[in-house]
C-alpha cells in the first residue's frame, strides 16, 4: 500500500497543504511545533479514523475555521495507476451541519469500521510511552488500533463486545435498583461470552507471534494478561457485580505487560528502556499486519532516532527501508548517512514545506 499524495485544508497549523509523496522514504525536518508531527497524524487518521493526540477531534480545525478536511489518495504500488481517494471531513457541530466527523472512500460515505484499514499504518511517536507507563485502557488503545486495520471482523466484534457490555451493565444497575430481575441477564451475557471469547483469541494470536520474533532492540517481553470470560465466571461475580452495577470480567479488563529480563517496565524501567520497547512493539505490531495482509503498512515514526545507540539506529534503518516510511525529525545528525542518501528531505517551516537538496 503506499500513499500518493496529502491534502489538508485546515488541518492543525495548516490552512491549505498539498504533499506528494514518491517511492523514496520521506524525511520531514523542522524545529518543534512547525507541524512535522500534524503531517503524521493526519496520515494515521485516514489510517483509523482517530488521533492519538487529542481528547477532542476540535482540537484538529485550525483556529476558528468551521471545518477540516484530510485527502489521501493511495494506490496498491507507486506505480500502480488507479487512485482510491480516502476523505476525512470534521465539522464544528451547527444549525446547518449536524454531523461532527464523515468518513467517504471515492466520495461515497462510509461507516468507520469500513473506512479503517483502507491504508494499513503504524506510528510511533515520543508520547507513546504512555503505553508502557499508562493504563491498562491506553493499551487495550493501542493494541486495538492495529489488529482493527488489518480484520474488519475484529472492529465489528469489538463494537458488538461493547454493545452487549453496555446493555449488560444497564440491566445490573435496573436489578440493584430491584427493577429487573437476574435472570435478564442471560441474553445480554451470552452474547458478552460469544464476542468476547473471538477478541481474546485474536489477542492471544497476536501476542504468541509478537513474542516470537526476533528481538534486536532488546530481549522485550509482551505478557498478555487477560480478563477471561464465561458464563460460568460471570455467574460467580453477579452478586458483586450487581453491587457495582458493572460487568466485572472481560476483554474490556485486559491488560498486558512488557517486561525485561524480569522487570515490568512501567515500574522498573528507565525512561530509554521503556521508550525502546514501545518501539520495539509497534515494529513488531508492523510486522504482525504485513504477515496477516500479504501486504507492508506504512511505517510513520517521530523522532525515533534520538535516544538510540548506533546498533538499534542501524536495525531501523533496516526495517525502513522494507515500506513506505515517513520520519519526523528536529535534526538529521542521529539520522544514518546511509539512509539519508536514499531519502527525500523535506523542511518544515510554519505551516510551509519545501525540498531540501542531499
Amino acid at each position: 500500500m503506499f500513499l500518493k499524495q496529502l491534502n489538508l485544508t485546515n488541518f492543525r497549523n495548516y490552512s491549505h497543504l498539498n504533499l506528494d509523496f514518491d517511492q523514496k522514504p520521506t524525511i520531514l525536518i523542522g524545529n518543534n511545533a512547525v507541524g512535522k508531527s500534524n503531517i503524521l497524524e493526519a496520515i494515521y487518521l485516514l489510517s483509523t479514523t482517530k488521533s492519538l493526540r487529542v481528547e477532542t477531534e476540535d482540537e484538529l480545525i485550525k483556529d476558528q475555521n468551521e471545518f477540516a478536511k484530510i485527502e489521501g489518495f493511495i494506490v496498491d504500488s507507486p506505480s500502480a495507476g488507479v487512485e482510491t481517494e480516502l476523505l476525512i471531513i470534521i465539522n464544528r457541530p451547527t444549525e446547518q451541519v449536524n454531523f461532527k466527523k464523515k468518513v467517504l472512500i471515492n466520495g461515497i460515505a462510509r461507516k468507520s469500521v469500513d473506512f479503517i484499514g483502507n491504508l494499513p499504518a503504524v506510528i510511533f511517536h515520543p508520547s507513546d510511552i504512555n503505553m508502557v507507563t499508562g493504563s491498562p485502557s491506553l493499551r487495550r488503545w493501542h493494541l486495538d488500533l492495529g489488529l482493527a486495520q488489518i480484520d474488519p471482523g475484529y472492529k465489528r466484534t469489538l463494537t458488538q463486545y461493547e454493545q452487549f457490555l453496555t446493555s449488560r451493565n444497564r440491566v445490573l444497575k435496573r436489578i440493584r435498583e430491584r427493577l429487573s430481575r437476574v435472570d435478564e441477564l442471560i441474553f445480554w451475557t451470552e452474547g458478552l461470552v460469544k464476542y468476547g471469547k473471538i477478541i481474546t483469541d485474536k489477542r492471544i494470536d497476536f501476542f504468541n507471534f509478537i513474542n516470537s520474533l526476533e528481538k534486536p532492540l532488546g530481549e522485550f517481553i509482551f505478557e498478555y494478561i487477560p480478563s477471561e470470560i464465561s458464563a460460568e465466571k460471570l455467574a460467580k461475580t453477579n452478586g458483586r457485580e450487581v453491587v457495582a452495577a458493572t460487568t466485572l470480567i472481560g476483554p474490556h479488563r485486559d491488560d498486558f505487560e512488557i517486561l525485561l529480563e524480569g522487570r515490568n517496565l512501567a515500574h522498573y524501567g528507565s525512561r530509554g528502556e521503556q521508550r525502546t520497547a514501545t518501539l520495539a512493539f509497534k515494529l513488531a505490531q508492523l510486522e504482525y499486519m504485513a504477515k496477516l495482509l500479504g501486504k507492508r503498512p506504512i511505517l510513520l515514526l517521530d523522532d525515533v532516532f534520538s535516544e538510540l545507540d548506533a546498533d538499534h539506529r542501524a536495525h531501523v534503518v533496516e526495517i525502513v527501508s522494507k515500506q513506505q516510511t515517513i520520519i519526523a525529525t528536529v535534526e538529521l545528525e542521529n539520522i544514518p548517512q546511509s539512509f539519508l542518501d536514499q531519502a527525500r528531505i523535506l523542511k518544515v517551516e510554519n505551516g510551509k514545506i519545501k525540498l531540501v537538496a542531499n
